[in-house]
């Protein structure tokens, strides 16, 4: 389907041969490309052991198959020592092929012209001039294409095969000498004073839209409640039954849908900006930095979070003897050297992730903590370490409440209250559960509930009991509920917090981050420089995987005769180095784009979650993102321009030097700053594929050299003058070859030759027809580039650049991909 989506309008709107047979074979061709690509690609992702590997490999790859498929260097000018990559290559047999299969057709057959001697056809001579395509034997190379693509499958199929029945990839895993787990350090006991919370909320009801019609859902029904200071609160209920609704609509975590009911913090209503500072969310899958070791992390969330307009903080030393405090109480010292690493390459394990991502929102010192199902994913030890941890922070006199899903009896235990709902966001009970739970117990079986039996896990007990699996009637608990003298226990005690609440334990903050501006991106920059430090599979396979680049495309004219010191250069080769110039731009912003993304949709979503927290906005992480791509991007551009230079020989004077790599930075710029631009503009990185895919084919197709600027009609023109590609093609060719001495010698009856004035009769062996390097171009490009431009070229890349900064800014403003 694919091939036949791509393929049948091509075939039509580029107006290729309208025979059924030149058709079908154009499509077999694709089919069986296609198939060839996938084996080869195949083996990368079975034997290269990151995600960064296979995506600098396959750009190498896709270079080499571009450089010597026959289309941006032709054939002729490739020289010997590469020559056999050239019939190594399924592009170039699938050139061969769709060319033979093109100009073979009869579309051709009624022109014919006589060359030295010889009648060909039109057909023919397209083949053979420029590029120097195989036209002798006819259409027998449309069956030798198929003869080598069919065996290139099968070769590569088998060793895809072969790696992944031999080849394992295991994820590091990072060692540790000695983790005391389940003891907590004997140390000075150091703590920043918080207000204790008591949280109460009244009649909450919570609707949706429908997704398939207008209909209102309601989600929450008239809950009510108190989460008491110094108190764990566990949630409880069924699948569906709105838990984690509820906790995020307390937490002020939903972004959709209407709320009503009240919310008070210890009897004063609760007001945005106060209580994003005052409390912590700790999310069932949580986000963090891979490269980041545990003790950064947690230090990063402290000094953003922890006010520095306290008398009990002071300074940056007071933060960090709480960050010590934090990782001992959440038994995370003995690990904090390590990296957070990710599940794909390696690192903490998920229940070390539980209890960092806990550690994080504890550094800010919370009043309340919300947790979302922290057990879920663990062993019972596990559980039961997080768990523990969790008791410790309620018995500082923290507010903490956390949904828990099918508990042990042990886990269980250790929460003080349960709310428990049922579908519909329907209260069953809420309440305190009492030693071994027997107050919840006992509300039940007073009820009319089967009776507990003797070892049984009162959580599990209790689901069931209330789903009435085990009830002799069925009976509607939350009705029960409304009318029972837990209920009404329960609003007794929102009316008395609200009755008794003193000015003095308001939660109140006057700015709506605690650290100011400067600090909050200085911070943030710090942290981005050293995620880019440590990120060795993005930063140095860009640095040696463009270094290779850039020798191999300088490689076709090491020995060709392609030096400005040669006595002439043949039209090939100096169509060969606009070819490369061109590619150099293509593939490397490519891959700059490529790459890119992933570490973008990491950094955003991990600001997702500070910016949902109250730590930070979105100019700090605008500005860290952007000034931590900066100096790789001038290093790698440097890097390329100077491997390149020197094997092409284009080094020319120091000027010209500089300016390429200007325009090479400013272009890679691009494309890297909209693969950031892209990724905070949508969700995922699927539909950044179809965005990236659009804004590198603007750019291959429109920068003048697939298809050359005097070829170009209508509106097409205008896809010319807005594409970055363009541009930056533009510069560096004439500021590059107008330095150029050595001449082009224009082949007798060319377009060249005609081009220069050249006649048959003034030309001698002797004294060949030929121009300069920077007439070429200036033919080569139909007069439409200009060295005039130059200033022009500059500034439309500034241009793209600060539209894609912009959007970078706007997006990370005005978007946020959360399911919520």
């Amino acid at each position: 389907m694919e091939i036949v989506a791509f393929g049948l309008p091509f075939y039509l709107i580029s107006g290729l041969a309208y025979e059924v047979r030149a058709f079908f074979v154009y499509l077999a061709i694709l089919v069986a490309y296609k198939f060839a690509l996938k084996m080869l690609y195949g083996v990368l992702a079975q034997v290269c052991p990151k995600k960064a590997n296979v995506q600098g490999i396959g750009t190498f790859l896709y270079l080499l198959l571009t450089l010597t498929g026959g289309f941006i260097v032709y054939p002729t000018a490739i020289p010997r020592y590469w020559i056999w990559l050239f019939w190594a290559n399924p592009m170039a047999w699938v050139i061969q092929g769709m060319a033979s299969n093109q100009f073979l057709s009869s579309k051709y057959d009624g022109y014919a012209c006589y060359i030295n001697g010889s009648l060909i056809t039109l057909g023919e001579s397209a083949l053979e001039n420029p590029r120097g395509w195989q036209s002798e034997g006819g259409r027998v190379w449309i069956g030798y294409t198929f003869a080598f693509l069919l065996p290139y499958t099968l070769l590569f199929g088998v060793v895809t095969w072969l790696a992944m029945k031999y080849i394992r990839i295991e994820p590091d895993r990072q060692l540790v000498d000695k983790v005391n787990i389940g003891k907590v350090k004997k140390s000075e006991e150091f703590s920043i004073p918080f207000i204790p919370v008591d949280l109460s909320f009244d009649s909450l009801v919570y609707e949706v839209t429908a997704s398939t019609s207008k209909e209102k859902l309601r989600l929450l029904n008239e809950v009510s409640g108190v989460f008491r200071s110094g108190r764990m609160c566990a949630l409880m209920g069924s699948s569906g039954a709105g838990k984690t609704t509820l906790m995020d609509v307390i937490a002020m975590r939903k972004i959709s849908g209407s709320i009503t009911g009240k919310i008070e913090l210890n009897g004063f209503g609760q007001e945005r900006i106060s209580f994003l500072r005052s409390s912590g969310y700790v999310e069932q899958f949580d986000v963090q930095q891979p490269e980041l070791t545990v003790r950064e992390t947690v230090a990063f969330s402290a000094r953003l979070r922890l006010d520095v307009k306290s008398p009990a903080i002071g300074d940056d030393s007071t933060k960090m003897k709480f960050v010590d405090h934090v990782l001992e109480i959440m038994e995370l010292t003995d690990i904090q050297t390590l990296q957070v690493g990710s599940f794909e390459e390696g690192g903490l394990t998920f229940e070390q992730r539980k209890r960092l991502a806990i550690a994080c929102e504890l550094a800010g010192s919370p009043s309340v903590l919300f947790l979302d199902e922290p057990t879920s994913g663990l062993d019972s030890r596990g559980a039961l370490v997080v768990i523990r941890a969790m008791r410790r922070i309620a018995d500082s006199g923290r507010t903490v409440v956390a949904t828990i899903h099918q508990p042990s009896a042990a886990v269980f235990e250790m929460f003080d209250d349960l709310i428990l709902l049922k579908k519909g966001g329907n209260v069953v009970f809420f309440g305190e559960l009492g030693d071994e739970s027997t107050k919840m117990v006992k509300y039940f079986e007073d009820r009319g509930a089967k009776l507990i039996e003797r070892q049984e896990n009162p959580a599990a007990w209790v689901l069931r009991t209330f789903a009435s699996e085990n009830s002799s009637h069925h009976t509607d608990w939350a009705e029960l509920y409304k009318s029972s003298e837990q209920f009404s226990i329960v609003q007794k005690q929102i009316a008395s917090i609200r009755d008794s609440s003193d000015v003095k334990n308001k939660v109140t903050f006057s700015s709506t981050f605690s650290t100011p501006m400067r600090e909050r991106i200085r911070l943030t920059c710090q942290r981005m420089s050293t995620i880019y430090r440590r990120s060795a599979p993005y930063n140095m396979t860009r640095i040696v995987v463009w270094i290779l680049y850039a020798s191999l495309l300088g490689s076709i004219f090491i020995s060709s005769g392609l030096r400005k010191e040669s006595d002439s250069w043949t039209e090939d080769q100096a169509a060969a180095l606009i070819g490369t110039v061109f590619l150099s731009l293509n593939v490397v912003g490519t891959t700059a784009m490529t790459m890119a993304i992933p570490v973008a949709k990491r950094m955003r979503d991990v600001f997702y979650k500070h910016r949902a927290s109250g730590m930070m906005g979105h100019n700090a992480v605008f500005f860290g993102m952007v000034t931590s791509e900066l100096p790789y991007l001038l290093l790698i551009s440097f890097l390329y321009v100077v491997f390149y230079c020197a094997t092409a020989g284009l080094f020319t004077n120091t000027a010209n030097f500089f300016w390429f790599i200007l325009y090479f930075f400013l272009h890679t710029s691009s494309y890297s700053y909209f693969a950031q631009c892209f990724m905070c503009l949508v969700k995922d990185e699927k539909t950044v594929g179809a965005l990236q895919g659009v804004w590198i084919g603007l750019n291959l197709f429109y920068a003048g050299f697939v298809v050359l600027p005097q070829n170009f009609f209508s509106f097409f023109w205008l896809g010319l003058w807005i594409n970055a590609s363009r541009y930056a093609l533009e510069g560096i060719t004439f500021t590059q070859f107008e330095a150029i001495s050595t001449p082009v010698e224009a082949t007798e009856r060319s377009p060249f030759w005609f081009f220069l004035g050249c006649a048959s009769d003034k030309t001698t062996e002797e004294e060949s027809c030929s121009g300069s390097m920077i007439e070429y171009t200036t033919f080569f490009f139909g007069g439409r580039f200009s060295a005039s431009n130059r200033g022009i070229d500059v500034g439309v890349l500034f241009g793209w650049i600060l539209l894609a900064l912009f959007g970078i800014w706007f997006c990370l403003k005005k978007f946020n991909y959360v399911n919520t």
